[in-house]
């Protein structure tokens, strides 16, 4: 459910990342790269499997035709802030509306997944839930195995890729900045790794009973999942986020010329991404009707 999940949403984030009309491609494709993780977790008869089909279109038809516009916006309000530098005011408002469109997307992928699972057969739940066991096992070997070092390298590294995408070629200087800022960083993946084992027990409980109105409890499962958290994971994560949203705003306001064009062309080729995937759908309900 978690993989799924992050797959659409890592789809939709390729709008804020890449950047050039290849992101028209990875959206219409969407479905198909879905569908491809979905065996990692359970084989489908043919009959779920046209039915998953059918959830996982209007799902995207969702994506397609209400929140593009939505991210267009926030996307026109990241040109506007770089006149004259950004402030945090702006960036937390940016940042604050990417937040909000992943809780929508979140809400709409579980009532997809659970569609998904209504159909799904004693031994098909336990095939997911052991994929999912598997997998939070696999993130316990390979990463928290690592020294506190190593945990900073890494974190500088995702810092660098990231103001990379956003800017170019990085300079010395803001390289060294990244470098330094990502010492701040509080260590969380243990506690992300005991946060998800928690909620992955209880998705277990769940799943294996699934007693009368079972839907209902994975809903709030997911509503909650942020109240459930304990107060040291959230203030690590209150506190990185502020140590990245204020690394990026000095990272990008101490651009040079030649990142600001980059930057500006980036943003520009976004916009035009969502116009024609916006402006396509708009021509394929008007044939349809």
């Amino acid at each position: 459910m978690s993989r799924q999940g992050l797959l659409v949403l890592s789809l939709v984030c390729a709008l804020a990342l890449n950047g050039c009309s290849a992101n028209r491609f990875l959206y219409n494709s969407a479905d198909t790269l879905v569908r491809w993780a979905l065996d990692d977790y359970v084989d489908l008869t043919t009959e779920q499997q046209m039915r998953f089909d059918a959830d996982l279109d209007g799902l995207l038809d969702w994506h397609r035709r209400d929140e593009l516009p939505l991210y267009r916006e926030f996307i026109v309000s990241s040109l506007q802030a770089l006149e004259g530098g950004v402030t945090i005011d702006e960036a937390v408002l940016i940042s604050d509306a990417i937040d909000e469109a992943a809780n929508r997307l979140q809400v709409q992928l579980i009532d997809f997944l659970l569609m998904s699972a209504e159909g799904l057969s004693d031994s098909q739940i336990q095939s997911f839930l052991d994929e999912l066991d598997r997998q939070q096992e696999e993130y316990a070997q390979e990463r928290l195995i690592r020294d506190d070092t190593e945990y900073a390298e890494d974190a500088a590294d995702s810092l660098k890729r990231l103001a990379k995408r956003l800017l170019g070629r990085l300079n010395d200087d803001q390289k060294a900045l990244i470098q330094s800022r990502s010492t701040e960083l509080m260590r969380i993946d243990r506690l992300w790794h005991e946060d998800r084992s928690v909620w992955g027990a209880k998705l277990r409980t769940i799943l294996e009973s699934r007693s009368l109105g079972w839907q209902t409890e994975i809903r709030v499962l997911g509503d909650t999942r942020s109240e459930a958290r304990t107060p040291a994971y959230v203030a690590g994560i209150e506190h990185n986020g502020d140590v990245i949203l204020r690394l990026l705003v000095d990272t990008i306001n101490d651009r040079t010329e030649r990142q600001d064009r980059r930057m500006r062309r980036f943003l520009d080729d976004l916009i035009a991404d969502i116009d024609a995937l916006t402006v396509a759908n708009v021509a394929e309900a008007l044939v349809v009707q």
